[in-house]
């Protein structure tokens, strides 16, 4: 069964309804001692003075009898009560905030309030369900392509280590299967989503959860099983990727053709490096729509290698395509370029930024 956390402690919201509990009551015993002021044709039992002798009851400060209540037993007794149950309201809350104060837990508070703002003015971010053996490579490679994303996690602890590496991400401490902790991700917003949890069911759940509530979604999960391919596909999975699978193509290349391993490990690998693959569709309003690939010179504006191309509708890449290629609108482009020149190609292919390095 998916596993569901329990809302996170906020002491905020405890402290606001403590600090209500201890305005009400301060309200209604100075009310009550007004009145009972009136019973006992008290002239001098003003509301200021009755809230006064609320407050030094309630700090337990005291300066004897502010109100004279001697013999009044009706007045005794609320006073006894007051004193008695009205005091643990205060001392508890600041019991309560002192053990915030010292265990450190106010900064905690502020950093997640400050990092759901930053959440919530995300948009079509990519969301990480999972940063275990795979997804902290997802984070590392998404973070070294200046794209925006929210990682969720159960260990926290793993997470603030990531930040201190990588430099700091939103991030969602949680289960990804929980709808609230998805709406938190922005998963309305999003524009990707990476299923990596330990187990094929947990990602076949996220996949079908997160489709429901992101028609345009764009879902690749983690899959360990072969007939899990299916499951996670009629869920809404764009596409899944086998870590062993892919484990196992490694190991033969790594043998037999070990100088483009190497050329693709310095690449993706290395921080210092400056060029990535990636690939954009050609968008209608797009300048280089309808041209030829020799007129829309992507290579020579910004030294773009044009690796392969897929033409709409077509079912095979056309690989080191040739210049009179067209470029219609809904063909896909694959290139080599370098990070610094990503933004200004999507800007000049698909219209966008998306990727555009932020850091």
């Amino acid at each position: 069964m998916p596993h569901f956390e329990e809302p996170r402690f906020d002491p905020f919201r405890f402290m606001k309804w403590g600090g209500l509990l201890l305005l009400a009551l301060t309200v209604v015993s100075t009310a009550v001692y007004w009145l009972l002021g009136q019973h006992y044709g008290r002239p001098d039992w003003t509301p200021m003075n009755c809230l006064f002798m609320v407050v030094i009851t309630l700090t337990t400060i005291g300066y004897g009898d502010w109100l004279e209540l001697r013999n009044l037993h009706l007045a005794e007794v609320f006073t006894m009560f007051l004193a008695l149950i009205g005091i643990a309201v205060p001392a508890f809350l600041v019991s309560n905030i002192t053990a915030l104060i010292v265990e450190g837990l106010f900064t905690d508070i502020f950093r997640r309030r400050r990092m759901q703002k930053k959440i919530a003015a995300l948009k079509d971010h990519i969301i990480i369900c999972g940063v275990g053996s795979t997804g902290l490579h997802c984070v590392t490679e998404l973070m070294s392509t200046g794209r925006q994303i929210v990682a969720i996690d159960h260990n926290e602890a793993k997470l603030r280590h990531l930040c201190e590496e990588l430099g700091e991400f939103p991030y969602i401490v949680g289960s990804a299967e929980s709808d609230e902790i998805l709406v938190m991700a922005g998963i309305e917003r999003a524009a990707g989503l990476i299923a990596c949890l330990t187990e094929d069911k947990d990602n076949v759940f996220v996949t079908l959860t997160a489709r429901q509530m992101n028609r345009n979604l764009r879902i690749i999960s983690k899959v360990l099983e072969d007939n899990s391919r299916r499951k996670l596909a009629i869920a809404g999975a764009n596409g899944t990727v086998n870590p062993t699978y892919i484990g196992g193509l490694r190991l033969v290349s790594e043998l037999v053709r070990p100088t483009v391993v190497t050329f693709l490990d310095n690449m993706m690998r290395d921080r210092r490096s400056t060029h990535r693959f990636e690939q954009l569709q050609v968008a209608p309003s797009s300048p280089v729509a309808g041209k030829k690939l020799s007129e829309a010179n992507l290579r020579g504006k910004l030294q773009a290698l044009v690796v392969a191309i897929k033409p709409p509708d077509a079912e095979q890449f056309i690989y080191n395509p040739t210049a009179d290629v067209v470029l219609l609108p809904g063909t896909q482009i694959v290139f080599l370029a370098s990070i610094a020149d990503m933004g200004t190609l999507s800007s000049l292919i698909s219209g966008s930024r998306d990727a555009s390095p932020d850091r």
